[in-house]
């Protein structure tokens, strides 16, 4: 009997501790990041504007952008008015970015993007004129594009129209040159960006300050609500 009591004593000490190794208290991993995708098709340097977007990264775009590249601001959009007769430029978009994705202009930059196209990208002869359909494309994309700043929220919803071009055939920038671009058939490259979302007015997309006349009244730290703007709108306030 004394024998029995005593496995009896051992064996309910070790219970609990078996228990325990089943509910291991180690934290799961986080999941990876998915990696970037390839400029390798029309499709793909789209998907990889995207993804820029999505991970605030400032170096892939600059290797997706024409020289010659244009982004055209929407149809009606007041903010586009100084770029009418000059539409917005490879290096004056990748500041724009580069001011949102991680700061230095006179916003507070994102802290978090989420830009979302169509899950099937479809890819058509450029229709712009002079096009040759072997090099150039073009791709229209729905667009849901949600923006959060420490002083902002912005909502960014319609289409965007993108013209695509292969490698051997598109204009390389200096800088890219210099570092080994050359033609490649096998990659393509972003020339020109035409928005076509929808939203209020420039002046209703001023972000809301502390202190400031959007702000009396209110506690530090607010956030305006998420309200629609044009792509071009936000873009603007990156300068």
């Amino acid at each position: 009997m004394r024998r029995l009591f005593l496995a009896l004593v051992i064996l309910s000490g070790l219970a609990p501790a078996a228990g325990c190794s089943k509910h291991p208290t180690r934290a799961a991993a986080p999941a990876a990041a998915l990696p970037a995708p390839a400029p390798s098709s029309p499709a793909g340097v789209i998907r990889l504007f995207e993804w820029s977007w999505n991970n605030r990264d400032t170096l892939r775009p600059r290797a997706i952008l024409t020289d010659d590249f244009l982004f055209q601001f929407a149809l009606g959009d007041s903010a586009g008015n100084q770029f009418r007769d000059q539409p917005m430029d490879r290096e004056q978009l990748l500041l724009c970015m580069r001011h949102l994705f991680v700061g230095g202009g006179s916003e507070p930059p994102a802290s978090s993007i989420r830009l979302v196209f169509n899950s099937v990208l479809s890819v058509q002869p450029d229709s712009r004129p002079g096009r040759a359909p072997t090099w150039h494309k073009e791709i229209l994309t729905s667009v849901d594009l949600s923006i959060r700043t420490p002083a902002s929220e912005y909502r960014i919803m319609g289409n965007a129209r993108f013209f695509v071009v292969r490698g051997d055939s598109a204009a390389i920038p200096a800088d890219l040159a210099a570092r080994g671009f050359g033609p490649d058939s096998t990659r393509w490259w972003i020339q020109g960006w035409l928005d076509e979302t929808f939203g209020g007015s420039a002046a209703a997309v001023r972000p809301w300050r502390p202190g400031g006349a959007e702000g009396r009244g209110a506690g530090r730290g607010r956030v305006l609500p998420a309200t629609n703007h044009t792509w071009g709108q936000v873009l603007s306030l990156y300068r």
